[in-house]
């Protein structure tokens, strides 16, 4: 079974081991390690950036059979690789991941029910649908209360529930997920919700953060 430690650390760096290197479509090699701190991409957010002894990790996705596959363009032997993480890239989807989970929150306090969400640079949303009536968050307010929580530094736990992956934001609540997150909502300064869209009985709430 592989350790999936993006699942319960921020650490940037291990020793792992590969269990398996083949070549894979597009002049690519799959690696497969026994344990891996890389996200995968999915769940509305890319894969992590990073070398795997100091060769460029070009992208990272789970196959059907949740193995988490590193694609490389060079192929590796087996045995024991040092394992580097991105950190510009992963502390700012981290950052864009945290604040959809916040805007899910704080939406949902006023009667909205959060569907899906997408945590992507340039491309951030949090999309809604009315179950009770409810009416759309006016721009500033919702802003306004963002702010708030960020300047509370409400600390992110993450826990598990009958093997269910489960992110809280302090009292706010939680979301089953699995991706990476910051530590607490100060390190979310900078949010800034860009437009709300409401369409019939859909509600879609943009964001981006500014630095």
């Amino acid at each position: 079974m592989q350790d999936k430690l993006y699942l319960t650390s921020n650490s940037l760096t291990c020793i792992a081991e590969i269990l398996e290197c083949y070549h894979s479509e597009n002049e690519r090699y799959a690696v497969r390690l026994d344990k891996t701190l890389f996200h995968p991409q999915g769940g509305g957010q890319p894969c992590d950036k990073g070398t795997i002894n100091g060769h460029e990790v070009l992208h990272v996705a789970q196959n059907r059979d949740g193995h988490v596959l590193h694609y490389l363009h060079v192929r590796l032997p087996l045995g024991p690789v040092e394992l580097h993480i991105a950190r510009a890239h992963r502390l700012e989807h981290a950052r864009l991941h945290t604040a959809g989970h916040l805007i899910g929150h704080l939406v949902e306090r006023i009667g909205w029910q959060a569907v899906k969400a997408h945590h992507w640079r340039g491309e951030s949303r949090v999309v809604f649908r009315n179950p009770k009536d409810a009416l759309p968050p006016f721009l500033d307010d919702l802003s306004n209360r963002c702010a708030k929580q960020i300047q509370l530094a409400q600390p992110i736990s993450i826990s598990f529930q009958e093997g269910r992956r489960e992110v809280a934001i302090g009292s706010l609540g939680c979301y089953p997920c699995g991706g990476t997150h910051v530590e607490n909502t100060s390190e979310l300064n900078g949010l800034k919700i860009i437009r709300i869209k409401n369409k019939k009985d859909e509600l879609s709430i943009h964001y981006e953060m500014m630095n």
